[in-house]
């Protein structure tokens, strides 16, 4: 079975999707521009078909979601398959064609051939295109506002190619009569691109409400078909600016939404005359929210998710402290879950103190990105820095002891807070945490230990 959201599935859709284009385009030009020879790029198309063929088999292998639980049953997928995309992918994929072809030869349809009329039929396989697209919309990788603005743009061009086939067809189907728009546009013997260009042409210029007047309809098919053509160019034309718009804006929508709290929170500060610099440092740590972290808050994304999924992504996100800091190292996987997840992450501007001299611990604090430096605030001297993996706080909150020395935040710093209420409760409920602080504590580094021969309690 193939996952349906694995890599292999990821690359094999790309080329499906490729493909669908390709006969999206090939095929209706053909039946339009080059009747001359039915079976003309038959051997694209035919190859073409060999890998729609291998897809219908391969979809009867690929798992799906059910209420968010992945099905990887074979029975199951195939019959969803059958029940919703097969009868589609089979028609849009028989050489009916070359079929009619051998039985019966070139005959007419509608003043054109038969052969490529039937050839038609592969335009089913746009409904593939959105199938994948939707697919695609699932993976974390992708952002579905911007496979939604490709898949309405898209959609808009292959349909102003599909009406400037029409719209040539509806010329050529009659024998470029006298009064028809390419006889006296004087394209009826001119080459199969030219004709396109001029097709293609008056079809955006009529969609898009332009209509120079250039090329116009005389005989009643035409004018039909302009109307037709007129419709739905007024009805896409609103349509597709507004859509864009409204796309484009879901696409910025979380980037909007946090300059716009920029915004406002700057307004406030002015209005109370806060010092411009202030003003500077509040802007630069929303800038840094928003390239670190996207302006999302870490604590509250994850609260709606089962503490099971919310601890798998913890242990992801603190792989780097989980490695290194003794504390983490020497618990048990239970104990180590049930810390991490009492964990608060917080982020500290530059020159910020994080912890003040002078004061009793409340938390430990454990560094996760940046690096803080060690000072006394009285003779400004300063005691090292302290790097990611590192971890303070916690001698003076378990001896309850007041700090005497303070840490600041040399650049923006990613700190997780273990609170004392929290440490409290994992001590009363773990008896073996009392053991793994005496380990902790006898494994703390070279520059801890002449910390605090030096009498620096953090």
């Amino acid at each position: 079975m193939i996952k349906e959201l694995s890599r292999t599935r990821l690359l094999w859709d790309s080329l499906i999707l490729a493909l669908i284009l390709v006969s999206c385009v090939m095929v209706p030009y053909q039946f339009a521009f080059n009747q001359g020879s039915a079976l003309s790029g038959f051997q694209v198309i035919y190859l073409i078909d060999l890998f729609f063929i291998v897809d219908i088999y391969l979809n009867c292998c690929t798992t799906f979601r059910r209420h968010g639980v992945e099905v990887s049953d074979r029975p199951s997928c195939t019959k969803r398959y059958a029940r919703r995309m097969m009868a589609v992918d089979v028609l849009g994929s028989l050489p009916l064609d070359l079929v009619a072809w051998v039985l019966i030869g070139n005959g007419q349809f509608l003043g054109g051939s038969l052969v490529l009329a039937l050839r038609l039929l592969r335009l089913l396989r746009i409904v593939r295109l959105f199938v994948i697209l939707k697919r695609w919309e699932a993976f974390s990788w992708s952002n579905p506002g911007t496979l939604k603005v490709v898949k309405f743009l898209v959609s808009i061009l292959l349909l102003m190619h599909w009406l400037a086939c029409i719209w040539f067809f509806s010329a050529f189907a009659s024998g470029f009569p006298a009064n028809s728009w390419a006889t006296r546009a004087g394209i009826s013997d001119s080459g199969a691109i030219a004709q396109y260009i001029r097709s293609i042409y008056w079809t955006i210029t009529t969609m898009t409400t332009v209509g120079y007047g250039d090329i116009t309809p005389a005989r009643s098919a035409e004018y039909v078909l302009s109307a037709i053509i007129m419709l739905m160019g007024a009805s896409l034309y609103a349509f597709i600016i507004g859509s864009i718009a409204s796309l484009l804006g879901s696409i910025q929508a979380a980037k909007n939404s946090h300059w716009e709290r920029i915004d406002s929170v700057t307004e406030f500060l002015r209005q109370r005359q806060v010092p411009a610099e202030i003003d500077a440092k509040v802007r630069n740590y929303y800038e840094y929210v928003w390239e670190h972290d996207r302006g999302m808050n870490k604590n509250e994304m994850l609260n709606d998710l089962p503490a099971p999924l919310r601890l798998e992504i913890l242990l992801h996100l603190a792989s780097n402290i989980l490695e290194t800091v003794p504390l983490f190292k020497n618990c048990s996987p239970t104990l180590r879950d049930e810390m991490l997840i009492s964990l608060e992450s917080r982020t500290f501007t530059p020159g910020s103190n994080i912890a003040g001299e002078g004061e009793i611990g409340r938390s430990v604090y454990f560094i996760v990105e940046g690096n803080v430096e060690i000072i006394s605030t009285e003779t400004e001297k300063s005691w090292g820095t302290l790097g990611e993996g590192d971890y303070f706080g916690f001698l003076s909150m378990v001896l309850g002891e007041r700090r005497t020395a303070t840490t600041r935040a040399v650049g923006f710093c990613d700190l997780l807070i273990l609170d004392r209420e929290n440490f409290n409760r994992i001590k009363a409920e773990f008896p073996e945490f009392s053991d793994v602080l005496k380990r902790a504590s006898a494994e703390r580094t070279e520059q801890i230990s002449e910390l605090v021969l030096e009498g620096i309690i953090l």
